[in-house]
C-alpha cells in the first residue's frame, strides 16, 4: 500500500507541468465552443463541457502524460486501448455549474417608464401646488424628476416579480452576456472544476497502470518460459542419441526455474533401472490435479500413470492415476 501511495504521489508531482497546460487549453477550449456572443440563458454549456471532457481525455493519454504514469515503459496498441476502457468504466463526468441567470431590466423600458412618469407627475403636481400655493410652476419643476423617478423605480421593482414576468416577458431583456467581470468569474469556477477533475484522474489512471502490470506479469513469464523451453525442445529433436540425456536434463531444469513444480528426483532416463513409480492413497481433493482411469473410491491406493503439470502453483494439465490391483 505504500509504494502504492508513493508512485501517485511521484506522478502527481512529475505531471504538475502537463497539467497546468491541461487545464488551459480545456478552459480555452470551452469558452471557444461557448462562443463569443453566450449567455447564461442562450449558452451551449452541454456541447462546451464535452469538448473540454474531450481535450482533457486527449491529453490524459498523450504520451508525454503516459510517459510519466507508465514510468517510461512503453505500452503496445492492445494494453493502451484496454486501459482507455477500464479508465472509461470508471471515469467521473466533468461536471461544471452553469451560471446564475440574472434578470435585466430593459433601457428601453427605463427610458418609457421614466417619460411616462415625469409627465404624470407634472399633471399631479402642478394642480396640487397651484390649488395650494397658488404656484404651478414649482409644481412643473418638481413634479417631472418625481415623477421619473418614482416611475424607474417602480418598475424595476416590478421587473423582478415573476408573475408580472409572465404576463409581461418584454419587460426584462434576456440574461448578461459572458463578457467582462461574468466572463471572470465563471472562468475561475471552468477552472476549478477542470483542476479537480485532473486530481483525480491522475491517481485513476496510475492505479489502472498498477493493477494492469500486476496482472501481466504472470503473462510475461509464460511468454518467457514457452520461449526458452520451446527453443530447447527443437535442440532436443535436432540432438544425436549421444547427447540426449544431457539436452533433456537442460530442459527439465529450465522448466524447474521457470515455476513447474513435479520434477524432482532423478529422471528415468538417467537411471540404470526403472524407478518405481508413485503410489498414493486417493482423497477427493486430488481431483483438481490428477484424471481417474476406471472406478476409484475414497481411501483407494493408485498410481500415478502421469503427473500432473503445474505451472507456479497452478494445474495447467491434470495427470493421470489408475487404482493399484491387490493380488490374492
Amino acid at each position: 500500500m505504500l509504494d502504492i501511495q508513493e508512485e501517485i504521489s511521484r506522478v502527481c508531482a512529475a505531471t504538475g507541468a502537463p497539467r497546468r497546460e491541461t487545464t488551459r487549453t480545456a478552459v480555452k477550449e470551452y469558452f471557444r465552443t461557448l462562443g463569443v456572443g453566450g449567455s447564461a440563458a442562450t449558452g451551449d454549456f452541454d456541447a462546451a463541457c464535452d469538448r473540454a471532457l474531450g481535450v482533457l481525455r486527449a491529453n490524459l493519454f498523450g504520451a508525454e502524460t503516459m510517459a510519466i504514469v507508465t514510468g517510461g515503459r512503453e505500452l503496445d496498441e492492445q494494453t493502451l486501448a484496454g486501459l482507455k476502457l477500464g479508465f472509461e468504466a470508471i471515469a467521473r463526468p466533468l461536471r461544471i455549474p452553469r451560471p446564475p441567470v440574472s434578470r435585466e431590466t430593459k433601457v428601453f423600458s427605463l427610458a418609457l417608464a421614466a417619460l411616462v412618469g415625469a409627465a404624470v407627475g407634472m399633471l399631479t403636481l402642478a394642480p396640487l401646488l397651484r390649488w395650494a400655493y397658488d404656484m404651478r410652476d414649482l409644481g412643473l419643476v418638481l413634479g417631472g424628476p418625481a415623477g421619473a423617478l418614482l416611475a424607474v423605480l417602480l418598475v424595476h421593482r416590478l421587473s423582478r416579480l415573476r408573475l408580472l414576468l409572465r404576463l409581461l416577458p418584454g419587460l426584462s431583456s434576456d440574461a448578461r452576456s459572458l463578457s467582462g467581470p461574468a466572463r471572470k468569474d465563471h472562468e475561475a469556477v471552468v477552472r476549478a472544476c477542470v483542476e479537480q477533475w485532473l486530481d483525480w484522474a491522475i491517481p485513476a489512471l496510475t492505479m489502472l497502470c498498477l493493477h494492469g502490470s500486476l496482472r501481466q506479469e504472470p503473462a510475461t513469464k509464460k511468454d518467457a518460459a514457452f520461449k526458452r523451453i520451446g527453443k530447447l525442445i527443437y535442440t532436443l529433436h535436432g540432438t544425436p542419441p549421444e547427447s540426449l540425456p544431457v539436452v533433456a536434463d537442460e530442459l527439465i531444469q529450465e522448466a524447474k526455474n521457470y515455476g513447474f513444480e513435479g520434477l524432482d528426483g532423478p529422471a528415468l532416463f538417467s537411471v540404470e533401472r526403472d524407478r518405481p513409480r508413485d503410489t498414493i492413497v486417493w482423497n477427493s481433493g486430488l481431483g483438481a490435479k490428477y484424471e481417474t482411469f476406471g472406478h476409484i473410491v475414497e481411501g483407494d491406493r493408485v498410481i500415478v500413470e502421469r503427473s500432473p503439470v503445474v505451472f507456479e502453483g497452478k494445474v495447467v494439465e491434470r495427470g493421470l492415476v489408475r487404482k493399484v490391483r491387490e493380488t490374492a
